[in-house]
């Protein structure tokens, strides 16, 4: 059964541009963490915050997918 997917909200398309400035200033990262619902770890694609006192916070912007993608998910495209 295909669905057609809804459109993408407005924080999602400015989230994934902060992604791509993150990225084009080589401030993107592939952080491990624990997921705090189940106490998992996970992996974070996290921007880089540079803090006025040289300090940096991992700013999370996405999971990366747990298992196969073409398992979990329907093509968007179809």
């Amino acid at each position: 059964m295909n669905k057609t997917p809804p459109r993408l909200r407005k924080g999602d398309r400015q989230n994934f541009n902060t992604l791509l400035r993150a990225a084009g200033d080589g401030a993107l990262a592939l952080v491990s963490a624990i997921r705090k619902a189940d106490q998992q770890p996970v992996a974070l694609v996290c921007a880089m915050q540079h803090n006025p006192d040289d300090s940096i916070t991992p700013v999370p912007f996405a999971v990366m997918v747990e298992g196969n993608p073409f398992d979990l998910f329907c093509d968007p495209t179809v």
